[in-house]
């Protein structure tokens, strides 16, 4: 019987995890990031290239899609991004009412842009 031998060279790197937005963002409400400083940070380490002209832009489209997997509050009155901790209870409730608003006003603007849209197929507007 013929034996082989099979040549798996080993990595002698470690493999360095991608940085994400997330790990930009502080935790903790008291610690919140503003949006040009963060646009900044994700500027220095490569997550927004410095030839986009939006950067902005591109920051809050990044936050956006971290938020699938992260918890990212920005309340309303500008203090800037933040992760939260234990402590901002408080402002995690204001969120997801702020938040919770925010959808149930876009679902009734739908609703109506919905009755518009069946008048016109069903023949009762012209």
């Amino acid at each position: 019987m013929e034996t082989y031998s099979i040549y798996t060279p080993k990595i002698n790197h470690e493999v360095k995890e991608m940085l994400t937005i997330a790990d930009l963002i502080p935790q903790g409400r008291e610690n919140a990031i503003s949006r040009a400083i963060l646009t900044e940070k994700c500027v220095a380490n490569g997550l927004i290239d410095r030839k986009v002209k939006d950067k902005d832009r591109k920051m809050r489209n990044l936050v956006k899609k971290a938020r699938i997997d992260w918890t990212i509050l920005n309340l309303s009155d500008g203090d800037g991004y933040y992760r939260p901790s234990h402590e901002d209870l408080l402002e995690l409730k204001r969120y997801i009412r702020q938040e919770e608003n925010r959808g149930k006003a876009i679902f009734k603007n739908i609703q109506n842009v919905k009755k518009l849209y069946e008048d016109y197929v069903k023949g009762r507007l012209e």
